[in-house]
Order: C-alpha cells, then structure tokens, then sequence
C-alpha cells in the first residue's frame, strides 16, 4: 500500500486543463499494473429508453466499489457515463476483480444491465509499442481526477471489443453485495444556464506528440469560445443545482444499499429527507455547511478530462456550441480529429460523498438523455464511414 501510495504522489499535478497537452504534468506508470475497463452492454438501448440515471449510476458503482474495497481515496480512474476505467497496482489486480464480481451481479440484479469488465496486465498493452501516462487535474485540495494518456488505454479498448487479450471478469449467481458506501443521485438535473449542454468527444490523428499538438490548439480555441475558461462552461452551477423530496431518484439509491429493499428504501428517504431540509434552508449543524458543500460541488464536478480521448460536458449558449460545432468539423476537415457531440437542455450529476464536512466529494457529470453514449455513437460512426 505505502508504495501505492509513493508512486500516485509522485504523479504531477496540474489545475489548467489546457496543461493535459503538457509532457512535464505526466508520469509513466510501472507495467506490472493492471488496467480494468468496464462498459454496460447495450448502454445505447438504455439510455435510449431512458434509463440514463441506472447506466450512470453502474458506471460509477464500479469506481465506488473499489475505493471503498481498497478503502482508499484516491485512485486512478475515469467515469464514461457507462463504465469506468481503473489502474490498479500488482498486489490489488485479485482484490479488484472480486469487488468488480459483485458490481456486475449487484447491476444485473437491480437493473438487468449487464457489466461488461476486463482486467489486463499493463505489460500486454505496452509490448505492443503503447505506454500510459498518468496526470493528475487538481480539482480542490484533496480531490484530483486522473488524466490519462499514451495509447495503452486506447489499444486495450480495441484488444476488448476483438476478444484479443485480457482477463473477463465473470460473476457468478452468489456474489455478496458491493460496497457503494457514498454513491447517491439525489440532484435533480443540472439544466443549462445558457442554453444547451454539449457533450463532447474528440480522437486526435497522429502519434503521440502530433496528437498533443492537435489537442493543445483543440482546447486553446475552445477556451477562446468560452470566454478564456473551461470552468465558465461547468454544467454545475448555482442556478442549475437544484434538490428535491423525495428524488426521484430514490429507488436507484434504495438499490445501492446492501440490504432488503423496503427497509433500504425508508432509510434513504430518511437520509435524503435530513439533507434536503439543510440544504434548502441553509441549516448548518454538526460542521456540514450547505453554502460551503455547493461551492465545493462546483469545484469539484468531472465535467472535462482526458483518457486517450477528450471529454466535455459544457454548459454554453446556443451560439457558443455552434461555434464549438464549426471549430470542431474544421479540424476534423483536415484529418486532425475526429469527433461525436450530443446536445442536452440538462446535465446529469452523479455523486460520489465520503465527507461532506471535510471536501471528500466528486461529482461525476453526464449530458442527459445519454450524453457520452450518444456521443461516442455519432464519433464511430465518422470513424466506420
């Protein structure tokens, strides 16, 4: 664990996110690791008939779980609206396939959303001349989200989808319950401010220094667009959090505990009862501060990062995204990208707590109706074309 620990401090750290772009912010990870990666099969289908909530709430089970099975806080990892992907060091590959067992059997029980997980020895991927890197985006003290580069990721998503490589973790019917201590949905969507929300996903040509020169001019015309800063364009704002009783969301909650259903069901009205009453009237009690827990909901929402491919969740106006839209076909014009988009009135949080009075929360964003999963249909089907 302590060198765990070594390694993911010694990791760069960066609070720009044009720096994703920059060869100093990043390290390169040991082989002997293990790359996980996880999608829901048929998410397409789901969020089509609107179960965006449930696909969202999978993908993020499987981070959760194995933060709370390591009983860590801070891992590499990247939500896709989806899936997850995770590194995990050598001596917690076993520990990590176990946790990733009862993700899948917990979300095909509750959901009828089949996991799909792998597990790879990093080395597979890097013989095959790839290498990853890992950068660290500082969100606020103590919260930072991984980002992720240097084709190992990219080459074992196509090593997956062929049946190539890696280990398929498969659960069996008696898996225990996993441990989702810390993931609720209780904010209603996030809607636009400005007057849409563009999801986007950009897949720059070229190897790898090409391919970082492309993004650095990508997200510099970006932020030109947005006003000299990605954080403007954040879906999660003051006017756009918004919290009811009861969410609607709470039987997807009620789900995520371990026990029987009904009793779980009360005990998360209950919880969410408690936290809607300090939150809509401002109650500060036992050090939670609802001013002070909103301001860091803002901070740290995981609405831009980077894993061998770009991802945006933007809140902008209507002219903005057309101007992002033209920016975006421009590139891809002269063979530098490629790229899907998806267009939203709303925003979908999904949030991670393990301290609201001590800044020990993430909030994973997703367009609505499927943000990321509409998206990356629209970005492969300009790759098979």
């Amino acid at each position: 664990m302590e060198k765990f620990k070594d390694f993911l401090k010694q990791v760069p750290s960066f609070d720009d996110f044009l720096h994703i772009s920059d060869d100093k912010n990043f390290l390169t990870v040991p082989e002997d690791w293990g790359l996980i990666l996880t999608d829901i099969k048929g998410s397409t289908k789901a969020v089509q008939s609107g179960r965006y909530r449930e696909v969202n709430m999978v993908g993020a089970a499987c981070i959760t779980a194995l933060l709370n099975e390591f009983n860590v806080r801070e891992l590499p990892f990247v939500f896709g609206g989806d899936g997850a992907t995770l590194l995990v060091p050598p001596e917690f590959k076993i520990q990590a396939s176990v946790a990733l067992k009862s993700v899948q059997a917990w979300s095909k029980k509750e959901f009828d959303l089949e996991l799909r997980s792998f597990i790879f020895d990093l080395k597979e991927v890097c013989n095959e001349g790839c290498k990853l890197l890992l950068g660290k985006y500082q969100l606020s003290q103590g919260n930072v989200i991984y980002q992720f580069r240097g084709g190992a990721l990219r080459r074992a998503e196509e090593k997956m989808k062929k049946g190539l490589g890696g280990l398929a973790i498969q659960a069996s019917d008696d898996e225990i319950a996993p441990k989702l201590q810390g993931l609720t949905c209780r904010w209603e969507p996030l809607s636009t401010q400005k007057g849409t929300i563009l999801t986007i996903l950009v897949s720059a040509a070229g190897d790898e220094e090409r391919s970082f020169d492309i993004y650095h001019r990508v997200l510099a015309g970006l932020r030109e667009i947005l006003g000299g800063n990605f954080k403007i364009a954040c879906p999660t704002n003051p006017g756009s959090m918004k919290i009811k009783w009861p969410p609607k969301t709470l039987a997807i909650e009620a789900k995520s505990r371990p026990g029987k259903f009904i009793p779980e069901f009360f005990g998360a009205a209950i919880d969410s009862l408690i936290a809607f009453i300090m939150i809509r009237f401002n109650i500060s009690a036992g050090g939670f501060d609802p001013r002070k827990y909103k301001s860091e909901i803002i901070s740290n929402s995981d609405f831009q990062k980077y894993d061998d491919l770009l991802r945006m969740v933007l809140d902008c106006s209507s002219k903005q995204a057309q101007e992002i839209e033209s920016l975006l076909k421009s590139f891809e014009e002269r063979g530098e990208i490629v790229f899907g988009t998806h267009r939203s009135p709303q925003a979908l949080m999904t949030c991670l707590v393990f301290s609201a009075t001590q800044n020990q929360h993430l909030h994973f964003i997703d367009g609505a109706q499927g943000g990321y999963t509409l998206a990356a249909v629209d970005l492969k089907k300009k790759k098979t074309t």
